[in-house]
């Protein structure tokens, strides 16, 4: 499962999401979701055509000997 942390840095808010290999997560554009970073939808009810982005990470390959 994705991880997230959220800390202030010079007035500004830093969100890191970390992704185990193989996982992908929808993440929130609009700033509306509930469960932000993570998209949750609430795009679909907001009048804006900003949509989540998806992000995935690599699956590890296996190596051979």
């Amino acid at each position: 499962m994705a991880e997230n942390t959220t800390e202030e840095r010079n007035g500004h808010l830093r969100t890191e999401v970390k992704l185990a290999a193989g996982e992908k997560v929808a993440l929130c554009r609009c700033f509306g979701s509930g469960d932000f970073p993570f998209c949750d939808g609430t795009h679909k009810t907001l009048k804006s055509s900003v949509g989540p982005v998806i992000v995935s990470a690599p699956k590890e390959e296996k190596k051979e000997d």
